[in-house]
């Protein structure tokens, strides 16, 4: 069986089970499109950001933040377009539609931590790929925010179930059994369900489809950004920016397929999990 059709029958299955997905932000979609086109203009693109003016701002004073590096202030969405390039403008798009997604009055509710790890990963996931000097380094950073996609849904869906579910301690079988045990399938299957009606690249979907599952490296991108999400998330728990995660007894590349599968050894990891620690409340004032 293929991977697309291993897709369309978990999209069927779930579908069947919780009925529709939630639709893309219309500005995420347009977005998404026009930056697959090289040959869009930066100057449309400024357009269609600038049609949503909360979106505007916030792709400002994100371009704005130190984690760009920026020399001098960007004062408009064009020179933001064209000083940091399409792929970074959007996952500027998708990390501002996304803390809509999770965005709650309650700064204590699941959603908000759910949002803190995910933002924590998508952090974490851009410092591994630079080390690795990985060529798709926006990539790591969107799979990374949208690893856990299926949680929010089932928190959003199922909150009576799915909360015991997540917070049960002590547990011999990993996240995604108790979830496929409940639901008949796990997050990591409804996030990449969602992200394919999203009309997301098949590289995102599939990176989202495994991030549980170690994948030997292969001609293709995909196995090593799952690889990548999967080690972020864990870089991630370690700092306490966690959400439903496997306890870790030693936070080492010995207790830690992905690095290994990364090659990355314990000095690297140590680095990363440091450069975490220090710009994750920096990049996360830029949403509050």
């Amino acid at each position: 069986m293929t991977k697309d059709v291993q897709l369309e029958n978990a999209l069927e299955k779930i579908l069947t089970s919780i009925g529709e997905l939630p639709s893309s932000p219309a500005v995420v979609s347009l977005v998404m499109g026009m930056t697959s086109d090289l040959n869009t203009d930066a100057r449309e693109l400024s357009k269609a950001l600038s049609s949503d003016p909360a979106m505007a701002a916030r792709a400002l004073k994100l371009s704005n933040s130190p984690f760009y590096g920026r020399p001098t202030d960007i004062s408009s969405v064009e020179e933001a377009v064209l000083v940091l390039g399409f792929f970074t403008v959007r996952s500027l798009v998708v990390a501002t539609a996304t803390y809509d997604l999770f965005k709650s009055d309650n700064s204590e509710s699941p959603a908000a931590a759910l949002w803190e790890h995910s933002l924590a990963t998508a952090i974490a996931a851009r410092h591994i790929a630079r080390e690795l000097s990985h060529p798709q380094v926006e990539e790591c950073f969107l799979a990374g925010l949208m690893h856990d996609i299926g949680k929010l849904i089932l928190l959003q869906k199922f909150p009576e179930q799915y909360l015991p579910l997540i917070e049960a301690e002590n547990s011999d079988e990993s996240v995604i059994s108790r979830e496929s045990s409940v639901f008949g399938f796990g997050h990591d299957e409804l996030g990449s369900a969602l992200l394919t009606s999203w009309s997301f690249p098949t590289l995102l979907v599939q990176a989202i489809a495994d991030h549980h599952h170690r994948v030997s490296p292969v001609e293709e991108e995909a196995p090593q950004i799952s690889n990548i999400v999967n080690l972020a998330s864990a870089i991630a728990c370690s700092i306490e920016k966690g959400f439903g995660c496997t306890p870790i007894e030693s936070f080492s590349v010995e207790s830690l397929w992905s690095a290994q599968a990364l090659s990355i050894n314990d000095e690297t990891l140590a680095k990363i999990r440091e450069s975490l620690t220090e710009t994750f409340q920096q990049e996360r004032g830029l949403f509050v």
